[in-house]
């Protein structure tokens, strides 16, 4: 499992677009309101998460069934968070979770490239 290696600007500010590639990279063609699950990979303490076109996703970590697009409020503390597709790419930290789940809006291609 790779780690996390970031340039630096001449500044010596870490450049987020400067990551080496992942060893392991999961992409998954998503349905509409569709959701998958992922392996996390043994060592892995970092996911970045990317979406294609603006389209949103629900993660959660920890989970292996029942994940969906929320269609009604959730307001007891296990509400999956909201990635804005506009505003990724996302980097999480796993927690040492062992699984990874991903819910879409739309149809759309969802990225997890993971890190140590």
């Amino acid at each position: 499992m790779l780690r996390i290696a970031q340039g630096l600007d001449v500044f010596n500010n870490p450049l987020l677009e400067a990551f080496q590639q992942a060893d392991t990279i999961n992409v998954y063609v998503m349905a509409a309101g569709a959701a998958q699950y992922s392996a996390v990979p043994a060592g892995a303490n970092f996911v970045l998460i990317a979406v294609s076109g603006a389209n949103d996703v629900y993660m959660q970590l920890g989970i292996t069934a029942g994940l969906a697009v929320p269609a009604s409020n959730i307001t007891n503390g296990t509400a999956p968070e909201l990635l804005p597709g506009s505003a990724g790419p996302y980097l999480r930290q796993t927690r040492g979770a062992a699984t990874l789940g991903i819910a879409t809006t739309s149809a759309c291609n969802v990225m997890l490239a993971y890190f140590s």
